[in-house]
Order: structure tokens, then sequence, then C-alpha cells
């Protein structure tokens, strides 16, 4: 086989400038055990630190990579059953404390032995699992080159892999070979998951994901789910990207270049001019083409139900750029001011449909530009929403939260030194809070179009997925600009129609006329 001769010289290659690395390391006396980025992160991880170096824990896990590496004629694992009894293997010579389900470890033996074709698990078997092996046994020295080369990416800009904690801006920058070895232990389990809930950190390892497959009534959307993270080994078992994504937490603060933090006289006396709006009716925010904040409808846990039974926009934009899931291993949940920036997750699928309906089409080749620090110039913005608000999304408060939340989301934020220029970059989103979350999608349409204004963003693409109530947006932003209003003008509009929802019975309430069209009545009159 091609494949692990290739990964075994490469291994070499690493080895090599590792050691290079450690002998200035070593004079330095700065070993793993003394980084304080390594120190937040390693209860999380697999390994273990040994002689100042990082390893695996185990030599018997050593042992059955190392046979995997070889094909199935030397591991055994020749079939979805015999890979889920070596799951369970290796993840038991990690003593790791909580056993996968039964369902999870009947999810792989399914999916292996009946969803694929004779063709796919031969290539799976013979192929992508040896070199996924590979990647894993490179784990350790990947992880140390990370942490070598973390200090030189940006001057004066820590960027090592760590837990970045909320209320506490920060960004981690990952090569997409290292976030390979990330995602194989996920594909593998070997992720501890002791404290990550009390440390509102989500699941990443895949049991939950194929233990879905083994449920009652149907679930082809949980199959075309894994099956485009399937295709990203495929992908990258024949070869690895060479480049860089960056995930960053944002904070709204004073520091983020405001004068005062938003409150509503911040909002209402805004005199700031409304950005043009592109109203598209049909299209998908990841299919845009120019520059623009693509805007990920995010659960406050970064990924919401990707590695579980969710499969609406935030979990299908994970499965098609399964880089993303990287960040869930080291993102704490979203505080109310805070949102996730993620920049160079490359795009490897296609698809069709949404939820109950989504189906994993074919390969995708990414063609976005790389930027001066290897990354796809794919930025992701992740904003959460609130979750079935009501009659109270009305209510001034929560208008705020939205409204703050979206403008961290598009703030553009040059602290220290600017890692991204983004002149000319828009915001390409839609619905956002409005499907299951229950948001009325008039007001998160204005309310996103006030916030990408005040971040002085240069435009607004607006993605309604044919959504009824919005078929007057384009006429009501057209409206809005004729009139010369501010972003304080629409806001104090908000609230001033907000406050009518509000007044009232509940009968009375659920018959008001919807913001557009009061818009325009008020408007003419």
């Amino acid at each position: 086989m091609l494949w692990p001769h290739l990964y075994e010289r490469n291994l070499q290659l690493h080895l090599s400038r590792i050691k290079k690395k450690k002998v200035k390391e070593n004079k330095e006396n700065r070993g793993m055990e003394r980084r304080e980025d390594l120190e937040t992160i390693l209860a999380y991880l697999p390994l273990e630190i040994q002689d100042s170096s990082l390893s695996w824990p185990s030599s018997h896990l050593v042992e059955v990579l190392e046979a995997l590496t070889k094909g199935p004629s030397h591991s055994r694992v020749v079939s979805g059953q015999t890979l889920s009894d070596c799951i369970s293997d290796m993840r038991q010579s990690l003593s790791l404390t909580c056993h996968l389900s039964y369902t999870a470890l009947q999810g792989y033996a399914l999916f292996f032995d009946e969803k694929m074709s004779k063709e796919e698990s031969s290539r799976w078997f013979n192929e992508v699992l040896p070199a996924m092996a590979c990647l894993l046994l490179r784990f350790p020295s990947l992880l140390e080159l990370h942490y070598l080369n973390s200090e030189n990416i940006i001057s004066g800009v820590e960027t090592g892999l760590r837990v970045l904690s909320s209320n506490k801006a920060g960004i981690v920058f990952l090569s997409q070979e290292l976030i390979g070895a990330l995602l194989s232990c996920s594909f593998f389990c070997l992720f501890p998951i002791d404290d990550r809930g009390s440390n509102r950190l989500p699941n990443i390892n895949f049991d939950k994901l194929f233990g879905s497959l083994i449920s009652t009534g149907r679930n082809e959307h949980q199959e075309n789910k894994i099956r485009c993270i399937i295709h990203y080994f495929q992908r990258i078992s024949s070869c690895i990207p060479p480049g860089f994504v960056s995930f960053e937490r944002k904070i709204l603060s004073i520091e983020s270049g405001l004068e005062a933090f938003p409150d509503e006289g911040f909002w209402s006396t805004s005199t700031v001019n409304l950005c043009p709006v592109e109203v598209h009716t049909s299209g998908l925010i990841e299919d845009q083409s120019v520059e623009a904040l693509e805007v990920d409808f995010a659960n406050k846990y970064l990924g919401g139900g990707a590695l579980r039974k969710g499969c609406v926009q935030e979990e299908i934009r994970f499965m098609i750029n399964p880089e993303l899931i990287a960040g869930m291993l080291f993102l704490p949940a979203m505080e109310v001011s805070e949102a996730i920036q993620v920049v160079g997750a490359e795009r490897f699928s296609h698809y069709t449909g949404y939820s109950s309906s989504f189906r994993f089409s074919g390969d995708y080749i990414d063609t976005k530009e790389r930027d001066v620090f290897g990354r796809r110039k794919t930025r992701i913005i992740a904003i959460d929403a609130l979750r079935h608000p009501g009659i109270s999304q009305y209510k001034p408060e929560c208008l705020l939260r939205e409204a703050n939340k979206a403008l961290c989301g598009f703030l553009h934020v040059c602290k220290n030194q600017c890692i991204d220029h983004e002149d000319g970059v828009g915001v390409a989103t839609g619905n956002w809070g409005c499907g299951a979350y229950g948001g009325d999608p008039e007001i998160k349409s204005l309310l996103q179009w006030i916030a990408v204004s005040q971040a002085r963003r240069p435009f607004m693409s607006y993605y309604t997925f044919g959504l009824e109530a919005l078929h007057n947006l384009n006429q009501v932003t057209e409206l809005v600009i004729s009139k010369g209003w501010t972003v304080g003008d629409v806001w104090k509009k908000l609230v001033e129609y907000s406050n009518q929802r509000l007044r009232g019975s509940k009968k009375r309430r659920e018959t008001k006329v919807g913001l557009f069209d009061w818009l325009i009545s008020t408007s003419s009159a």
C-alpha cells in the first residue's frame, strides 16, 4: 500500500524537525509541561506528557495503530463489526471511564457493514483507515510542532491550542493536518469526556452520531451526515490539505473599539448610515461567491446537534465543512456578548435537502483563495439567537440582546495587530433564529441589517430561503433607504412596533399586523 509508506516518511521528517526544535527548547528550559496553553487543554486530550514530550499513554494503543497502518491483513479490522471491536479495545487501553453505548457500537457496525458498497468498504479498510491510523501515530509530534510554531504565526498574539474560555477574547490557529488528527480521534471516540459538561464544552466524539443510526423511524439524514464525514476522511487520506484554520472567540466590549457598551441609548442615537441590502429568494449562504462573513445560525454550544440528531442550518454546515468540528474541542458555550469566528474551514461535500431530506450528493472542490496565513477565505460567524422567545422577543431587553449579539459577530476588531484585512467584506445571512428557535423573521432581518450597518460592513446579502413572511423584504429595505433613515431611526421603529405587539391581550397580539406591513403603512401615512 502507498499511503502508510508516505505517512511513515512524513513522520520521520516531522520527528527530525521536532528533534531540532527540542534542542533549542531545552536550552531555554521550556518543555511541554511548562506550557500554560497546553495545560488548559491536556485533560481533554487522550495524550500525556512524558519526559517533556507529548505521547500516547498506552503502548497497546500504539500497537493497535501500527497494525492498522499495515492494512486489514495485519489488523484484522475488515468489517464494521471488527472496527467496532477495535474502537472498544482502543478506548479500554486509554482507561476511558465512560463506556460507549451498545447503540453507538452497533451504529459503527451497521454503517460499514450495510450502508457502504463493497467498493467503498474495500477502499475504507485498505486505504482510508490505515491513513487515519498513521495520522494518529503522528498526533503527538504534530501537536508538539504546533506548539513550537504557535508563537511565530502572529507577533505578540497567542495562537496555541487551548481552551478559549468565556469572557476572554482569543484565537487558535490549527493546521488542517492537525485538525485531521483531531477528527480521527473523534472518529475512534478517543477524547475523554470527564468534566466537559461541567465546563460547558460540547461532546466531540462521534459515538452519538453513529448511535443515532440505531433508532426507530426514518434516519436517512443521519446516514447522510455520516457520509459527509466519511467523505472528508477519504479526501484527506489521499491528500492532506496544506493550510490553516483559525478559531476566534470575539467579545463585545469597550475594548472592541466602541465608545461605550451598546445599550438602548447607543442604538437609538446612532447616526450610522444603513448599508445596501441584496435580497436573494433562492440560493444558499455557503454558495455565495463574494468575500463576506457567512453567518452560522448557531447554538450557544458550537455545532449544536451536529454530532447528535440535529440537521438544520448549523449542523449541515458542520457536515460539509467538517473542520469546524475541531472548534467543539476547546470552545465552551457562548455568553450573551460573545460570538465565534472561524476562518479557513474547507468545504468537502455537495448536498441537497434540509433536515430530514438532507442528502450527501458528492465531492466538492473548494476553490476559495488562501490568505497570507494559508487560510481559505471563508469566514464563518457563529451567533446564537434567543431560543423560543415567544412574545418576549418584542421586549426592549430582547431586541437589545439580539442586536448586540449580531454586532459582536459582525464587528471587525483590530486589537494590537490586525490579522484580517476585511475591506469590502460584507455579511451573508438569512433567517437567523427563525426556524426551530421561533424568532420573528421580519424583526430579525432588520435587527441584523442595523448590526451589519453599525459594524460598517459594506453590504448585507440576505437569503430568505423562500420564506413567505419575507416576500417584501426588498420593498421594505428600499423604502427605508429612500427615506434616508439611519441605524438609530430603524432601531426606534423596531422599538415602537414591538411595544405595540406587547400591548393588549394575547388574542389581539396574535392578530397584530406584521412589522413590514406596519412600516409600509405608517411610512406612507
